[in-house]
């Protein structure tokens, strides 16, 4: 049975689990937004394609799923980039798909013309267009593949004439969404063991790289004794049931957050990468677990930068520490935190 361009992809889109599309139908997109309106995928109006990036961003973010957002050709699709930025840098799965003017009309500088390529390629993990019919399926599972592994947003740039096109059968192409755990070498966790065993003031500083690891990270608190603090976007996984919570520390942080950080003299930062520097102690030993190699050791000078999830990583380090007893350091922060709260609560509640 022939089917449309645009149908085989949204049949695609809907196989690895996308559940709405946002963005402004017309124009070059016609086909796409059809084919959405016979498929499991609900297309949301926006008034301006910004916003619609940015409400893709946070449901592909908070419900953890791909999440779609398409545009029309030329500024249509160039008014995604702020939120796709935003997007990218918090590392949630959004494909766009930026519909293009069609082939036979590119390179004359057309009104509506613009080079999606040379303008998405510096901020997402994947850019490409689709340039024939019969590589559409191929190039709509990399871009799905590459939003959901690499943790960022997939540009997939589709001539109008693409989408309007038929072919028969299909090429088999099917999206495969692999959720790998990873930790890291015996030897390099030996040597986190090591420097954290013999700390005596420790904090952990954690981020949203810990969502899975709630537990791994509680009990690796319990055994330290160790004061943990935590970004913004941590706090939906670290907060909650947590004896050893003393805030935020930053730009947005508190005076608990700040105290535990600044006064250790051993500090494991584990899934953040947060970016300012001023805020990380300068006399400290710093140990870094990230999911990212890339990230070790880019915000500040670090002792210590090793590589896996949190979750996996955790499970596996803590049977190389050592249980403390003195819990004079943690005591210390969680009353500084406890004062800071008390005197930042509003005098009617």
């Amino acid at each position: 049975m022939k089917q449309t361009i645009a149908q085989k992809m949204v049949r695609i889109f809907s196989e690895a689990g996308a559940k709405h599309c946002y963005g402004v139908p017309g124009d070059t997109l016609n086909y796409f937004t059809d084919a959405i309106r016979t498929s499991s995928i609900s297309f949301v109006h926006m008034r301006h394609e910004e916003a619609g990036a940015f409400a893709a961003g946070a449901e592909a973010l908070l419900a953890d799923r791909l999440t779609l957002c398409a545009g029309s050709c030329g500024p249509g699709s160039l008014h995604f980039i702020n939120g796709l930025w935003e997007t990218n840098r918090n590392r949630a799965p959004v494909v766009l798909i930026a519909s293009q003017i069609a082939r036979d009309q590119l390179g004359f500088e057309f009104p509506q013309e613009v080079d999606f390529k040379k303008i998405y390629d510096a901020g997402t993990v994947f850019c490409e267009e689709i340039r024939t019919p019969a590589q559409a399926e191929r190039m709509t599972v990399m871009a799905i593949q590459a939003a959901i592994a690499r943790r960022g947003v997939a540009v997939l740039i589709v001539p109008s004439d693409i989408f309007s096109a038929t072919i028969e059968g299909s090429a088999g192409f099917k999206p495969h969404i692999a959720r790998p755990v990873s930790q890291p070498h015996p030897e390099e966790l030996q040597a986190v063991a090591e420097l954290l065993n013999s700390g005596t003031n420790i904090t952990i500083y954690g981020g949203s790289g810990c969502a899975e690891g709630h537990h791994e990270v509680i009990a690796l608190a319990e055994k330290l004794k160790s004061p943990l603090a935590r970004t913004s976007r941590a706090k939906d996984w670290l907060e909650h049931d947590n004896p050893f919570d003393v805030g935020m520390t930053g730009v947005l942080g508190t005076r608990g957050g700040l105290h535990a950080v600044s006064e250790c003299d051993t500090l494991l930062l584990l899934g953040c990468d947060f970016a300012w520097s001023q805020y990380y102690p300068h006399q400290a030993n710093i140990i870094q677990i990230d999911i990212d190699p890339v990230h070790l050791g880019r915000r500040h000078p670090i002792e210590l930068g090793v590589a896996g999830d949190i979750k996996t990583t955790i499970s596996a380090l803590l049977p190389l520490i050592k249980d403390r007893s003195d819990r004079t350091f943690l005591d210390k922060c969680l009353s500084v935190a406890n004062e800071a709260e008390k005197k930042t609560k509003c005098t009617r509640c």
